[in-house]
């Protein structure tokens, strides 16, 4: 009865409790699989052959990632005859379960779709015994972080581990008899993988055009006219100096005393919080109820003066709300009432090259007023601004909003294997 209760999982769909709440069962992991498709050591050349430039993409444990195929990563192609002599026999079909076995150990995919796929180095595929387990499930079983682990412990070799068939045969897994609770659970969680997959499909499209539209909506090398224009506008943009449109002054240092956690005060603002938010919002670490240090006012720019990195330069934040202190080694930079710095902070954050030579020191870098106050900028009118920051702080949010999906999805994911898989 003990060992039952054991692999009763603690969360479980509604169908499968109360009078049909039968435990799980214990099995070897090779009770669930007719045959392992696995050419360990199989080349092209070993069979007279080549690579093709097209053809049937080939899996390799380079491309098969955890939960997706990565179709850019280091792709080769086999032509018919290649094909014929490596899978005839052995052919993938839609839903079959890979697993890669080293470099790297324990990604799990599925075949996508039923083109034909050539399996190659360091990635086995699995014939299911369909009485027993289904395809979806299988997949999130060997996800599961109880198996991970044991495979982990079962893995031979120093830096790049892997694992053999002969490891495998090891593994135990505990596996829902029901096969309609395994169709259940493995239909749920691939509807939420593909979730995961479209918003971090979306993350990227949004990020790769948000920097091709930098590239284009900022004049080059001091130009006039920038590349790509809002409908309407047509002067001519000018060059300025940084330092001839901003009045400069310094945080104020709070011990560790005076700051919390919890959200109560005012929101302060270090000068590595700048390495991670675009825009000082409600995402704030530091907050305190000291009163030392003057709250900064809106429109106005943060610069971080320690630790100065090529990354950290491009995370010049804009201050969008007025109840915020700046810390230590955080440079304030006031504008002109005719810059607004939901635009500038965009010109700064994509100028890194025109800022790292004024970057100081060496273990820990440093950068100040004087030497920013020599950045050149180019700025068109203030209408024009206020059109260019509000498009591309529309992108920053579609990334935020992707983000936090993407990061909420993710811990679902985890929490609810935790739960289900005892």
């Amino acid at each position: 009865m003990a060992e039952e209760k054991k692999n009763i999982p603690k969360l479980r769909f509604r169908e499968f409790t109360g009078d049909n709440a039968n435990a799980w069962e214990l099995r070897k992991f090779f009770d669930n699989i007719e045959r392992v498709i696995d050419f360990r050591g199989r080349t092209p050349k070993k069979l007279g052959m080549e690579w093709s430039d097209e053809g049937y993409i080939v899996l390799s444990a380079l491309n098969v990632k955890d939960s997706y195929i990565d179709f850019t990563a280091d792709v080769h192609y086999a032509n018919q005859d290649l094909y014929d002599k490596w899978m005839v026999g052995n052919e993938l079909y839609e839903g079959q379960v890979l697993f890669t076995t080293e470099a790297p150990m324990g990604n799990v995919a599925q075949v996508p779709d039923n083109r034909k796929y050539v399996l190659s180095q360091r990635t086995i595929a699995f014939n299911i015994d369909k009485k027993k387990v289904t395809n979806d499930f299988l997949a999130i079983l060997l996800r599961s972080q109880n198996v991970q682990l044991t495979l982990k412990s079962l893995a031979s070799g120093g830096t790049a581990q892997g694992v053999s068939q002969k490891s495998l045969s090891q593994l135990r897994v505990i596996v829902p008899i029901n096969i309609k609770e395994q169709q259940k659970i493995g239909s749920f969680f691939r509807h939420l993988d593909e979730l995961i997959t479209l918003h971090q499909r979306m993350l990227d499209e949004y990020k790769t055009l948000k920097k091709t539209m930098l590239s284009k909506i900022f004049p080059k090398n001091g130009e006039k006219y920038p590349e790509l224009r809002f409908f309407g506008f047509t002067d001519a943009w000018e060059q300025r100096k940084l330092g001839e449109i901003v009045e400069w002054s310094k945080g104020s240092g709070l011990s560790k005393d005076a700051l919390n956690i919890q959200g109560i005060g005012v929101p302060v603002i270090h000068y590595a919080d700048l390495y991670k938010f675009n825009s000082v919002q409600k995402e704030v670490i530091h907050w305190t109820m000291n009163d030392i240090g003057t709250k900064i006012p809106e429109n106005n720019l943060l610069f971080p003066m320690s630790d100065v990195t090529p990354d950290g330069l491009a995370r010049t934040s804009t201050v969008l709300q007025s109840n915020v202190k700046a810390g230590g080694d955080v440079l304030i930079a006031k504008l002109n009432k005719d810059i607004l710095s939901t635009f500038m902070s965009y010109q700064i954050n994509r100028n890194k090259n025109q800022i790292l030579p004024l970057v100081t020191g060496t273990t820990v870098r440093h950068i100040n007023s004087k030497s920013l106050s020599t950045l050149k900028v180019t700025v068109p009118g203030k209408n024009e601004q206020k059109y260019v920051g509000s498009i591309l702080m529309r992108f920053d949010s579609l990334i935020a909003l992707h983000q936090r999906e993407l990061e909420l999805l993710k811990t679902l994911k985890k929490t609810m294997l935790q739960q289900m898989f005892v």
